[in-house]
């Protein structure tokens, strides 16, 4: 689809896709791989390597965003740890049903780089969707017109100098209550933000859709922030088509341990991984270990003595 197809099918079903990217890559080109086995292009806005920071990034994006016609509806979602799952021509009418602007999509943690994180964290509302997992927003998808996604990024804090987009976008939700919705049941955006080591637990494909088992949504992509590979190749395997996939690495692996204990009880009580998961990090991989350390040293001790 070229630019002039995409501007007629994103007034009708298709919205036009934007994404940003610092170079070519293989994150990139299964990114691109998943969309045109629906045959859409993106628009990308480059922004030149090395990468210059989320800040400018986002203003870049902005300036994008500003040249379009306002009402456009457009879907923005990063590049190299995204792909499309679901045909797009549904995902405009998905949209409209949550009666918002814009709709951002949502994960178990919460990412906030700023001054006074818990207390931020306690005045986050309340997830509102079929699980108590999915409370705050992710800054790796949003869709809206072009002009509510312009505003928000040009209200952004950036005179906070703090280098994450996320946090920024964290803070203006808060502040802008009613100009945005969260995906809380993972109908258009699914993340495997805070949930590696769960994924086969929370979702399945259905035979047509992938399914979210905990809400039952069936999103249109699937984002994998800091990816683990293995954790990629695990929902790629579920789907009934191939994607370029990239090479799990040792430090995957050794990762995915990691987080299989660390994203459990998120699971298992279906509450948010902030603070829930950084409580149980603080268990398992300091206070246990270094208590078993002193306690072997106190028998070491005794047996010398």
């Amino acid at each position: 689809m070229n630019e002039r197809e995409q501007e007629g099918a994103s007034a009708g079903t298709v919205p036009r896709f934007v994404t940003l990217a610092s170079h070519e890559g293989p994150g990139l080109a299964r990114y691109r791989a998943s969309l045109a086995r629906f045959g859409v292009t993106p628009d990308i806005v480059w922004t030149g390597k090395p990468y210059p920071g989320h800040l400018a990034a986002m203003r870049m994006l902005r300036a994008h965003l500003a040249r379009l016609p306002a009402d456009e509806l457009v879907v923005y979602t990063d590049a190299f740890d995204v792909v499309l799952i679901r045909d797009p021509a549904e995902l405009a009418a998905r949209y409209r049903a949550f009666a918002s602007p814009i709709v951002l999509s949502t994960e178990p943690g919460f990412t906030w780089k700023l001054p006074g994180r818990l207390a931020a964290s306690r005045a986050y509302p309340p997830a509102g969707g079929r699980s108590g997992m999915y409370r705050y927003l992710n800054s790796g998808g949003y869709v809206g017109t072009a002009d509510a996604l312009a505003a928000m990024l040009g209200e952004l804090d950036y005179a906070s100098a703090v280098d994450c987009d996320q946090s920024l976008i964290n803070k203006w939700f808060m502040e802008n209550p009613g100009r945005a919705a969260l995906d809380y049941d993972q109908e258009i955006f699914a993340s495997s933000a805070c949930q590696s080591g769960l994924e086969r637990k929370l979702y399945r494909f259905d035979g047509t859709h992938l399914t979210n088992t905990r809400t039952g949504g069936k999103p249109f992509f699937f984002h994998f922030p800091a990816e683990n590979r293995l954790c990629t190749k695990h929902v790629l395997d579920m789907l009934p088509f191939e994607l370029p996939r990239l090479p799990v690495r040792p430090r995957d692996r050794r990762k995915y341990i990691l987080n299989v204990i660390e994203s459990r009880p998120t699971f298992w009580f279906d509450r948010p991984a902030y603070p829930l998961e950084d409580i149980v990090g603080l268990i398992a991989f300091r206070l246990l270990p270094t208590g078993a350390l002193a306690g072997l040293g106190y028998l070491a001790w005794r047996a010398i003595g």
